[in-house]
């Protein structure tokens, strides 16, 4: 359980609780502040340390992934009848699950292949933002995907779709936005070149501020 909640951190937090795994003398002042903010953010107030580092993170995974959705489950549970339960969990063998999260992982293929422009209708300035956004996606490793995705739409999983859409900002004003709501990322169509695209979504990707919700 420890090594599948480690799947649902983004790379940076990940690289931290890896490290911390190895070798908890090592990490600094500062990491250690991050890693208690980690803990924080998924509902785990005792300050972790190296004796109970990795009882810690099952405790927080249990709470994450069986706990919090548990009731929800159960619910579930009551509309489908016995019969139905048992041929499923007799299905799911371990490997099935491990498939079935694979399938989930992004790649870069994958994530092209959903990507999608609103309107089939684009201008010119639009079509280079589109192609400058592909060209994007291509280079990023399958961290960075999951990060892309965790901005636009709030997971790190592969979506059905996503959506772009353009604007016109420029300047200061200007920057990627996501509405995850509707799995839509809106670009200004103002840049004259891939590096200008590639500059700003590298600097809101790498932002944590990036990821709060916001109304802007």
């Amino acid at each position: 359980m420890c090594s599948m909640c480690r799947l649902f951190l983004n790379s940076m937090d990940r690289a931290l609780v890896d490290r911390a795994l190895e070798d908890f003398s090592k990490l600094s002042s500062g990491d250690y502040d991050t890693l208690l903010s980690i803990f924080q953010l998924y509902g785990m107030y005792s300050l972790p340390t190296a004796r109970n580092l990795k009882d810690q993170l099952v405790n927080t995974a249990r709470h994450c992934l069986v706990d919090i959705p548990g009731p929800f489950v159960d619910l579930m549970k009551s509309g489908i009848p016995q019969a139905h339960i048992d041929i499923f969990w007799s299905a799911l063998t371990m490997p099935a699950i491990e498939s079935m999260f694979e399938q989930q992982l992004p790649s870069g293929d994958k994530l092209l292949a959903v990507l999608a422009p609103e309107d089939d209708n684009l201008r010119q300035d639009q079509q280079n933002a589109f192609y400058f956004l592909q060209q994007y996606v291509r280079q990023l490793d399958q961290d960075e995907l999951m990060r892309f995705l965790q901005f636009v739409t709030g997971a790190s999983v592969m979506p059905d779709r996503v959506i772009v859409t353009f604007n016109a900002l420029s300047g200061e004003l200007r920057r990627p936005i996501a509405h995850t709501c509707s799995n839509t990322l809106e670009l200004s169509c103002t840049y004259i070149c891939y590096q200008e695209l590639k500059r700003e979504l590298n600097l809101v990707l790498q932002n944590p501020l990036s990821f709060s919700m916001s109304m802007f």
